[in-house]
């Protein structure tokens, strides 16, 4: 459990009221991927149960006589022959899950909120996708089995074998198999043809020196997967996203499979949208869609084959629904939260709602949690902004540290993040279990002289005197940041930055848009500066794609890296390569240090520091974790809710 940086502690109490209760939990700190699993698995991760009521483990002889508990609206189902027995619908060896607190009951609806749906389904999967394996929650200090049951690495790494669970099925009860694993790699995910165009390319992360993995069917419950290289980061990438597809449901619309079929049918029938919100479609997870709104709700019911119990013997999860809300912005979901209408609040969470949500927790109907530091805001420089003279001060590293030093964070700090947030430049995050203060605090003093000069030795002088600097052709040194409209706490940071920037002579106009406008622009890279929170910082290895160069056009940051690249970029690039293809913890270790430092000493991006984030609950629920993450990489915030144990108490 970390505490809070030296003399910030006091600043949050006093501003915000709140009661801390920090998680900054990280990976088992030089743990070989490569131990051996082949246990069954009975309990998870104790750490979230300390003051559990529930046992600790699952009696052998409920396993043994296959006398699981089951919902009332389930067992109905079976009594009139529409179901089979509980018993046949749970695995041999089903996961077992010990509640936060205590053995909850059954029924109910879990009210969550979005944004939108089609734009915001990562809110969507995040809360019940699950895969072969996961990070512990709710604190990911190691990784461990989810659908697979066991596991072990042969061949020095270059191969792992995979035990999923025996007796798995789809929620329409259709066996779950390998086989749905090879329809989804290579049918889908290797088949240029077939895969959607917004998903992940198969070389990012199923490949090593240029060839992809092989993964083949031991047996029905058996995958092998070999690789070239040692597959280092193969149980990291199998914690997030989804890694099988139905191919009893899809197979049907693949012309490898029906002929009378086009790969545009196909497409258009397996979009990830439609993957995971459209009614009908088989999942793996506590709960399946069975309503669809467009633009004003999802609704999803309890899967009759989900593979979790509890210590009990209690089949999950304990809520019949989940019911996702469409509102127009973070801030009527906060609304809705307050008056008890959302039952979590966390995903949209903004600095400036702190205040308001201590307020309304002294009225007794919800109760707060705050999490980190996690990752906080950062001001992506374009690299290869079409605007040439803009360009060329953007690489230099002078100019990158001027206006770094030139960033009062203490007084954002206050005045945006009402003390919430812990400054820091561009680094990995305090929960990497690479990370080091100094690097994390490099560049990140307020010092307008030291700022000043570093300009006037890049070449930016004030030859007008109209109080901002030129370029090399005398045109003005100055640039927009693209910020969305309706994120209130990063407009006003901008405010304060662009401020800070003018002290120095750079002038700087802010851009507000909504997502959908601005996105684009920085995909494409036709922004100055984009302002996001920092992408990947817990675990740079899984956000590859924003710190290193896997293919043209990335990072986004830098577009032409794999043409321009400085020769530092370069070598993080290719530290960040053998990272991936390692399973000696102690080469691991020195890979990830040594590319940290390339990044904390060169700054590509100027960071502002690490965020807490203020959650919370409403009380009528049962068994909501005290601790959690936000980071991205581990899929917080949703994913370490560990929502399938939390129940209703009314």
């Amino acid at each position: 459990m970390n505490t809070l940086h030296p003399g910030r502690g006091w600043r949050i109490l006093a501003i915000c009221g709140l009661t801390l209760t920090i998680g900054a939990g990280c990976l088992k700190r030089d743990s070989p991927p490569g131990a051996d699993t082949s246990q069954p698995d009975q309990t998870r991760t104790e750490a979230v149960a300390r003051a559990s009521t529930a046992p600790s483990t699952l009696d052998p002889a409920i396993l043994e006589r296959r006398a699981f508990g089951e919902a009332p609206s389930l067992a109905e189902m079976v009594a009139r022959g529409a179901l089979p027995p509980v018993s046949q619908r749970l695995p041999e060896n089903p996961l077992v899950l010990r509640p936060v607190a205590e053995i909850g009951r059954y029924g109910g609806t879990l009210r969550r909120a979005l944004t939108g749906d089609i734009i915001q389904r990562a809110g969507i999967s995040k809360t019940i996708e699950e895969n072969l394996f996961e990070y512990e929650r709710p604190l990911p200090k190691s990784i461990q089995p989810d659908l697979a049951e066991s596991y072990r690495f042969e061949d020095e790494g270059r191969a792992i074998v995979i035990k999923i669970r025996k007796g798995l099925r789809w929620s329409d009860g259709a066996p779950f198999t390998v086989d749905d694993i090879l329809f989804w790699y290579y049918d889908v995910l290797c088949n240029q043809d077939a895969r959607d165009p917004n998903e992940g390319v198969p070389e990012t992360n199923f490949s090593a020196g240029g060839q992809l993995y092989e993964f083949t069917a031991v047996d029905p419950v058996t995958l092998r997967i070999t690789s070239i290289q040692p597959l280092g980061r193969i149980l990291n990438r199998f914690c997030f996203g989804f890694a099988a597809l139905p191919k009893h449901a899809y197979g049907r619309f693949h012309p490898k499979y029906n002929p009378s079929s086009t790969y545009a049918i196909f497409r258009e029938r397996t979009t990830r949208t439609r993957r995971i919100m459209e009614p009908g479609t088989p999942l793996m997870a506590p709960w399946v869609p069975v309503e669809w709104i467009r633009g004003q709700r999802l609704r999803y019911e309890r899967n009759p084959y989900y593979w979790k119990v509890d210590t009990a013997g209690n089949q999950l999860p304990y809520a019949d629904a989940v019911l996702f809300t469409v509102h127009e912005s973070p801030q009527m979901i906060q609304l809705k939260f307050i008056n008890g209408e959302i039952d979590l609040f966390g995903r949209y969470y903004q600095p400036d709602m702190a205040t308001v949500l201590r307020s309304g927790e002294k009225e007794g109907r919800y109760q707060l949690r705050i999490t980190g530091p996690d990752r906080g805001p950062a001001f992506y420089l374009n690299w290869d902004t079409p605007k040439t003279q803009l360009r060329t001060a953007f690489r230099d590293r002078r100019v990158r540290i001027a206006l770094s030093h030139a960033i009062n964070r203490e007084e954002i700090n206050v005045v945006v993040f009402n003390g919430l947030l812990e400054p820091s430049g561009f680094s990995f995050a305090p929960v990497s279990p690479y990370f080091s203060r100094q690097d994390y605090l490099k560049y990140s003093q307020f010092d307008l002289e030291k700022s000043r000069a570093l300009l006037e030795s890049a070449g930016y002088r004030d030859g007008d005197g109209d109080g901002f600097r030129e370029h090399a052709d005398g045109s003005r040194f100055e640039f927009a940041i693209d910020v969305r409209s309706n994120a209130p706490s990063d407009v006003h940071l901008c405010e304060l930055v662009a401020d800070h920037w003018r002290e120095i002579g750079v002038k700087v106009y802010l851009n507000p848009a909504r997502r959908d406008i601005l996105w684009p622009r920085r995909t494409n890279g036709t922004f100055d500066v984009f302002i996001w929170a920092q992408e990947g910082p817990a675990d740079p290895l899984s956000r590859l794609q924003d710190w290193a160069i896997p293919s043209p056009n990335r990072p986004f940051w830098h577009r032409n890296a794999h043409r321009e690249a400085p020769d530092w970029l370069r070598e993080a690039h290719t530290l960040f390569m053998r990272a991936r293809t390692t399973i000696d913890p102690g080469r691991l270790r020195e890979l990830m240090e040594r590319a940290r430092t390339l990044y904390s000493e060169n700054i590509p991006a100027i960071g502002i520091g690490s965020q807490y984030t203020v959650w919370g609950a409403n009380r009528r629920l049962g068994n909501v974790p005290l601790e959690n993450t936000a980071a991205t990489v581990y899929r917080g915030w949703s994913r370490p809710v560990m929502h399938e144990q939390i129940f209703v108490r009314e």
